[in-house]
Order: C-alpha cells, then sequence, then structure tokens
C-alpha cells in the first residue's frame, strides 16, 4: 500500500510540474523576426561583449513580443515627452526651446537587447540614440558623459507588459 501510494505522488509530482512549464515558442534566430532593421537592431545574449546582466539568460523572442516592446517604448516616449520635457524645459530656465527636450522617435535608432533575469522575467533592454554611429548594429551605444536626451535607456518587462520611466543623460 505504502508503494502504491509512493507512486501515485510521483506521477502526481511530476504531471504538476510538467505541466506548469511555460512552452517557448520564441527564437533565438532574430534574423527570422519581421522588424525595422533600419532603425532597430536586436543583440544576441552575450555577456561578455554587452549590457547583459551576467546572471540572466537568452531569451527567445516571438513576433508579438517585438509587438509589446514597441508598443511599450511608444508608451514609455510619450509619457517621457508629456511628463519630463516640460520639467527640463523648466529647469534649463526656458532658455533652449521646448523641442530641444522631446524625444521624437522617427530620429532615433534603438538597440534591443534582450534577456530572462535571475526571477525568470522577460526582459528587453532598449537603448536609443539619435547622434551618428555607423556600426551601430553590432555595438553597444555608451553616449559620451553629458549626453542630454541624445541617448536615452528604457528596460521593458515583457512578463508583465510593463516598463520603467526611461532615463537620458544626467537627467531622469
Amino acid at each position: 500500500m505504502k508503494l502504491f501510494f509512493v507512486q501515485i505522488l510521483t506521477i502526481y509530482i511530476i504531471v504538476l510540474s510538467s505541466s506548469c512549464r511555460q512552452i517557448e515558442t520564441g527564437t533565438l534566430d532574430y534574423n527570422t523576426l519581421n522588424y525595422d532593421t533600419d532603425r532597430v537592431a536586436l543583440f544576441l545574449w552575450d555577456t561578455t561583449k554587452y549590457v547583459f546582466p551576467n546572471n540572466s539568460d537568452p531569451l527567445p523572442l516571438t513576433q508579438n513580443d517585438l509587438f509589446v516592446t514597441d508598443s511599450l517604448l511608444k508608451n514609455a516616449i510619450d509619457s517621457f515627452n508629456a511628463m519630463t520635457s516640460p520639467k527640463l524645459f523648466q529647469s534649463f530656465g526656458k532658455v533652449a526651446p521646448l523641442d530641444s527636450f522631446i524625444i521624437d522617435a522617427k530620429r532615433y535608432k534603438t538597440q534591443f537587447f534582450p534577456y530572462r533575469d535571475v526571477n525568470g522575467e522577460r526582459i528587453v533592454l532598449v537603448i536609443g540614440f539619435n547622434t551618428n554611429f555607423p556600426s551601430w548594429k553590432t555595438e553597444v551605444y555608451i553616449g559620451r558623459l553629458h549626453y542630454g536626451i541624445h541617448k536615452f535607456e528604457l528596460k521593458v518587462n515583457l512578463s508583465n507588459k510593463l516598463h520603467e520611466d526611461i532615463q537620458t543623460g544626467s537627467y531622469s
């Protein structure tokens, strides 16, 4: 009787653990995904060369992941332009035009760094910049010490479909 109970419990645990496992339907071959390669570069996971955290894992992406990332990026830019840009304009004594504090997405190229963090969250770090950087598809854009809004960074969480606030230059 005891052996029968142990066998039933073992089967239950196996079925429960396999049914709770998420099925990855994405791809690590980002070239098969459809996105604007003139404005977006997708970087493969490599903690030795890029900005991926050392304790992260590669993240297979789906076409929907790119759609969600793009939507959250647009939302973050709109939020920055509505909330942060006017404050920057005020803090600089209204000397520079308000447009100089606005992020115009059409003028930026973006680099996407997808990874799975230590908590299993599906993250895409986005770096956007509007300066001339010819090797932007193969090298991480760093920027200068005070790059203002010529560069921004955004962390998108695909697991809960949320984004952090855009970080820019020495402003936030």
